[in-house]
């Protein structure tokens, strides 16, 4: 997985970035790059809280996920994207024999996105920008009076437009394990295999 996201980001992003001369560039550049970082921050957070007020004002309306690895989604749109962030679907990939959990029935579900390695490129335009991260995904939850936890993992790569003015999310493209993560596949499931 890792290497197909890695292989995308290098076909997608400039190696290089052109350098900024002007105190102003170099000023407005690493603006940019702790916007990003920022986005990057507040949407996991968002997703965490529930913050779906704030998903909209980072995701463009025309955004676009592609989930890859254990699962196999694409979706378009921003209300059709926060909608599958409040009621996941996670269908999985062809071959993946871990039927989704029923997330309705764990009490108390905590859920945390910890997102590191962070790479950010700036187009030379200063109209688009792209991210590479890992992450895990720490997950928490009672289930018939038992406590439950599950953690997955994968691989980010964002990408960003200022075309309204202020940078927004226009992609997802995420390559995950998280048919793997107890918490997201049902156990009754695992135990009769």
């Amino acid at each position: 997985m890792l290497y197909d996201a890695y292989a995308c980001w290098r076909d997608l992003t400039p190696a290089v970035e052109r350098e900024r001369t002007t105190l102003e560039d170099k000023v407005d550049f690493l603006t940019d790059k702790i916007r990003i970082q920022e986005m990057i921050n507040e949407y996991a957070f968002a997703c965490d809280s529930r913050g779906w007020d704030v998903l909209e004002r980072l995701y463009d309306e025309n955004i676009e996920r592609v989930m890859k690895g254990t699962l196999d989604e694409t979706v378009r749109g921003r209300d059709a994207l926060i909608g599958l962030h409040a009621k996941p679907a996670l269908p999985r990939r062809e071959g993946v024999v871990a039927p989704p959990r029923d997330l309705t029935k764990i009490s108390g579900l905590e859920i945390r996105h910890l997102i590191g390695t962070q790479l950010v490129r700036i187009a030379d335009d200063n109209q688009s920008a792209w991210a590479l991260c890992h992450y895990q995904m720490a997950l928490v939850g009672q289930e018939d009076g038992e406590w439950h936890h599950g953690l997955h993992e994968g691989t980010y790569l964002f990408s960003f437009s200022r075309a309204t003015g202020q940078w927004r999310f226009t992609r997802h493209q995420i390559w995950t394990n998280n048919a793997a993560n107890p918490m997201f596949s049902d156990p009754r499931a695992r135990k009769a295999a």
